[in-house]
């Protein structure tokens, strides 16, 4: 068992520790804002840049951690620390809109809490949800009440990348009913036949729909689609470094 829970900072130290905590950061992002040059430059859109930076970081560390290879101490402080970076930043966003009096911290976090428990009425209310299905089907429900959205399309960021969208897109049809799991060719058959069309006429248009196909395949059989592909390219550029070195 890991000795993380004996370290400065550790989890486990009840709702106090988690109050004091909680206000010594709130300390230092308003101490920085007023004292540090560079944090009272910042703005919404100077930090969207390290916002995004730590996303990536904190992601790299879990994807470290959860793939058990090294020190699970030492990756565990590294997921803690990339965590804490995140957080800063969703602190300090928070402390800029206060400064122009339209929310704070206590918002969003109230804000946060609040739509949690509208969207596990199975949890918090006498709605019955047997299996995860069944919870993802609820949440998109009750988030299109929410937003009054005419579809359940909407709010889907165009902005995400491609394959995310695409894997978005398909679970909220599926959630809705949408989807072509009646389909009698079932979905190792639309690859092929993707597949098929592709090779009869290569072109944006079929290889889109064999990329598509591809990510239908992998909800399917509940694998998802951007871990198989990072993976994937991992073990590719393994290989290409191993040519590497046995070029010389």
């Amino acid at each position: 068992m890991s000795n993380l829970a004996s370290t400065p900072g550790a989890p486990e130290h009840g709702a106090e520790g988690l109050h004091t905590a909680i206000e010594r950061l709130d300390e230092l992002v308003r101490t920085l804002r007023t004292e540090c040059p560079w944090d009272r430059e910042q703005t919404h859109t100077s930090l969207r840049r390290y916002l995004l930076e730590e996303t990536y970081e904190a992601l790299e560390a879990l994807d470290a951690r959860t793939g058990g290879d090294g020190d699970a101490e030492a990756l565990d402080r590294d997921l803690c620390e990339e965590l804490g970076d995140l957080l800063y930043q969703v602190w300090f966003q928070a402390h800029l809109a206060s400064e122009r009096g339209a929310f704070s911290i206590v918002d969003v976090a109230q804000g946060v809490r609040d739509k949690l428990i509208a969207r596990h009425p199975h949890v918090y209310g006498d709605v019955v949800a047997p299996d995860a299905d069944a919870v993802r089907a609820n949440w998109d429900v009750i988030k299109l009440q929410e937003k009054g959205r005419d579809s359940v399309m909407d709010g889907i960021p165009q902005t995400l990348p491609a394959l995310l969208r695409a894997v978005k897109v398909q679970k909220r049809a599926a959630a809705a009913g949408l989807d072509a799991d009646d389909r009698p060719r079932g979905p190792f058959m639309e690859t092929e036949g993707a597949l098929a069309e592709l090779r009869a006429d290569p072109n944006e248009h079929t290889l889109g729909e064999l990329l598509l196909a591809a990510v239908e395949l992998g909800r399917r059989i509940k694998v998802d689609p951007e871990d198989a592909l990072r993976a994937a390219t991992e073990r590719a550029e393994g290989r290409y470094r191993t040519q590497e070195a046995d070029r010389g």
